[in-house]
């Protein structure tokens, strides 16, 4: 993608959920310590991260919720069991 485009946020947002489950299985802290650890505590992913672990806080279900979700939309299947 060019510099100069942006990918539409309702997109991104989508991505970032998938990659939050399927590459750090559900883990806001560790994708934060990563992001802190390569400058990019300033990111957009970060502030995401930190909004959505404000919301994780306030709803104990959402995490699960966001893994069906993720599960169920087949763009990125789970690892075969």
């Amino acid at each position: 993608m060019g510099k100069n485009m942006k990918m539409a946020p309702g997109m991104t947002d989508f991505l970032r959920y998938h990659t939050l489950v399927r590459v750090f299985n559900g883990n806001i802290a560790l994708w934060l310590h990563i992001l802190r650890n390569t400058s990019r505590d300033d990111s957009d992913d970060a502030r995401f991260l930190r909004w959505l672990q404000g919301r994780c806080d306030s709803e104990p279900n959402l995490m699960q919720r966001i893994r069906e979700t993720v599960d169920s939309c087949g763009l990125w299947p789970p690892p075969q069991t």
